[in-house]
């Protein structure tokens, strides 16, 4: 049956309950199993309202701080789910393992390297965000996958609906694809 996971990042809420993220984002989640939150969730508050949906972990961004929370691991981390290797980070950039071009990511040497000393390990999925813009991509055997932004969408209005992933794994294979909130 496999498993379905929920990709949120840069949502920025304002709200200390989270009550300022979107319902298109619960319901574009109804059935997930797991939500990976990649950071600037803006307050963790958004945690809360997501774990109404599915149990919800996370990576801090550069607009979070320091958590007190159980769900929140440092600025990366990896998890195995269904037996691949899950990395998770908010901005590759800003930790060195790729520059940024348009709607391309260059890495540091070759992808599977670059996120290799990043995350200490080699991993099958890469979850990442920090450019508003969802993307999917395949790089050296792994699954790149950027959800974008569910209120601040790159190339939007701003108080425009934007986007979450869904990543969904089984017999050892994953694949993605984008939501759209906006319709």
């Amino acid at each position: 049956m496999g498993t379905r996971l929920g990709l949120i990042a840069d949502n920025h809420s304002a709200q200390s309950d989270g009550s300022d993220l979107p319902d298109a984002v619960l319901r574009a989640f109804a059935g997930v199993d797991l939500i990976l939150h990649l950071g600037d969730a803006g307050t963790w508050g958004t945690l809360d309202r997501l774990a109404t949906v599915a149990t919800v972990i996370a990576v801090r961004g550069g607009h979070n701080g320091s958590a007190d929370d159980r769900r929140v691991g440092g600025l990366t981390r990896v998890e195995e789910i269904e037996g691949l290797r899950v990395g998770m980070v908010h901005d590759l950039v800003g930790r060195g393992a790729a520059s940024e071009t348009i709607k391309a990511l260059q890495f540091n040497g070759t992808p599977r390297d670059a996120l290799r000393s990043l995350l200490g390990t080699d991993i099958d999925v890469l979850a990442y965000a920090g450019t508003h813009d969802p993307r999917i991509a395949w790089a050296d055997g792994m699954l790149l996958v950027n959800p974008g932004s569910p209120t601040l969408p790159a190339g939007r209005e701003k108080g425009s609906l934007g986007h979450v992933a869904v990543i969904e794994i089984a017999d050892g294979i994953a694949s993605a694809r984008v939501v759209d909130l906006a319709g």
